[in-house]
């Protein structure tokens, strides 16, 4: 996903934000942009695997030089780091920002 592939995507009226890290893992963000589609369901967020995943999970996402740290509302957390050599940064914030149209105070970035 992360060098290879593109960071935004948009398939079938669903906006899709994905990056890989450095273990094979990944972190996926979806949005309807339809009400066919599921825009009332809010985001959906998956962690390495789809039982990881869920809508409207995320408190705060803090994107850095070198990974993303997610706090969830159910009061855990994690830290991903990015395959080494990943460079776009400004088109995981601008998918982010798209993604979390309307709550963009979720996010923050340092780089």
């Amino acid at each position: 996903m992360s060098n290879q592939y593109e960071v935004v995507t948009i398939e079938n009226d669903v906006l899709i934000v994905g990056v890989e890290g450095c273990d094979d893992g990944y972190m996926l963000w979806q949005r309807g942009l339809t009400e066919d589609t599921g825009s009332e369901d809010g985001i959906y967020f998956e962690f390495d695997d789809q039982i990881n995943g869920d809508f409207n999970c995320i408190k705060k996402c803090v994107v850095g030089n070198d990974g993303i740290r997610v706090a969830m509302t159910d009061g855990k957390s994690m830290y991903f780091y990015f395959k080494e050599g990943f460079n776009r940064f400004e088109e995981l914030k601008s998918g982010l920002l798209q993604i979390y149209q309307g709550s963009e105070d979720i996010l923050e970035f340092h780089f």
